[in-house]
């Protein structure tokens, strides 16, 4: 008589086993996005950090030649003439270009072109993003900071006269509006708001006194705090 042979039967997956394995990669991947995303926006946090120190140090070469007055947007607000100044950037041209020469250009016929240090990272206006150059045409949408003023009658800060600049912002992530800085609610809400979502919710800011910090989730009396 002869005896069959028995194969074992082959096993597949059950549906549990199965859906453990979709549950664990699913929470490595969320995991995962989890760290990248909070190490894309610390190391954005940081460039902005940077690009602010920067702006923050030819500030103070500007106040140490133009009576210790930091440069703001707009000509009523700003030391120099009409004439010679539309805004901050415009103001801190003749500095940058000593450092990197000729890289605001000071002809009135040319557009000044910007250095990527007026640019936050996480500026995701197609302006910005559709840029194949570092170095954009000078205007509102190319700029990535906005200026605030000292108070409410519109003076730039005044680092020579020793005012208490701690909690005065003085530079911010926002939405530049030529000729314009943050003075009132309506400002902080059409100039700043918009920006929130650069920094997960929150804005990079730069205060007159030096100290750069971000600020999450802002209102208009927190951020001019001591104003």
């Amino acid at each position: 008589m002869k005896t069959r042979l028995l194969t074992p039967r082959s096993k597949g997956f059950t549906l549990i086993e199965v859906l453990v394995v979709i549950a664990i990669i699913a929470l490595l991947a969320g995991v995962s996005y989890s760290i990248y995303s909070h190490a894309t926006e610390t190391a954005a946090r940081t460039r902005c950090t940077d690009n602010l120190r920067r702006i923050s140090d030819w500030g103070k070469e500007f106040a140490g030649q133009n009576g210790g007055k930091l440069p703001s947007s707009g000509m009523k607000d700003s030391l120099l003439s009409a004439r010679e100044c539309r805004n901050w950037w415009d103001a801190l041209a003749p500095i940058v270009n000593a450092e990197q020469p000729d890289l605001i250009a000071r002809n009135a016929k040319e557009p000044n072109m910007l250095p990527d240090t007026f640019r936050c990272k996480n500026d995701k206006r197609p302006e910005i993003l559709g840029a194949e150059d570092a170095n954009l045409p000078a205007g509102p949408d190319t700029i990535s900071y906005t200026s605030w003023l000292d108070n409410r009658k519109g003076r730039p800060m005044n680092v020579a006269r020793g005012q208490a600049l701690r909690g005065k912002p003085w530079i911010s992530d926002g939405i530049p509006i030529d000729g314009r800085s943050v003075i009132t609610e309506q400002d902080f809400e059409e100039i700043v708001v918009p920006a929130l979502e650069r920094h997960q919710g929150g804005i990079m800011v730069l205060y007159a006194d030096g100290k750069i910090s971000p600020v999450e989730d802002p209102t208009l009396n927190k951020v001019t705090q001591g104003s």
